[in-house]
């Protein structure tokens, strides 16, 4: 009787479990900082205007496994001269069980991103820091508001919702 109580326990516990995802690996994949006006504008005042571009790119490795990069560049200008240029590359090996095909898009483009984005900012407020220039703290990017207008944006063009996110 103890024996058939615990194997429909196991088997129980094997049909509740849900979609997960696994993080096998996050790696920096490309740096860089310029600064092309840098000795000229150590004078300036004021703070340079901030312009962050993102994108995202993914590789399907196998059934289960995706290569997620995000990237960002931060543009600061002193009025016409750009103060500094900084993008950074982040990759992520993300695996994958238990999402439906309707399910994976949402999770690639907002929960793979959101687990990335923290060693992004890191490494761009290292790289400005070093540079000699100020960075206030990077806000948070909710990945997901990003996600949905384009779904929406797509659904009113009467295109395929996209597999991969490029914000900009």
């Amino acid at each position: 009787m103890a024996e058939e109580s615990t194997n429909s326990a196991a088997g129980a516990s094997s049909e509740q479990q849900g979609p997960s995802m696994a993080v096998q690996h996050v790696y920096l994949k490309d740096a860089s900082f310029e600064a092309p006006s840098g000795l000229e504008l150590g004078q300036a005042e004021g703070n340079p205007d901030m312009n962050m571009n993102l994108s995202q790119r993914t590789n399907q490795i196998d059934e289960n496994r995706w290569e997620v990069i995000l990237t960002v560049t931060l543009t600061a200008k002193q009025g016409e001269k750009t103060a500094f240029v900084c993008e950074v590359q982040y990759g992520g090996l993300f695996q994958f069980g238990g999402f439906s095909e309707e399910q994976l898009p949402y999770v690639i483009n907002v929960l793979c991103p959101n687990t990335l984005y923290p060693y992004v900012r890191t490494q761009i407020a290292s790289l400005v820091t070093a540079g000699g220039f100020y960075l206030a703290p990077m806000q948070p990017i909710n990945f997901e508001a990003i996600f949905r207008q384009r779904m929406e944006q797509a659904q009113q063009q009467g295109e395929q919702p996209p597999a991969e996110s490029s914000p900009s």
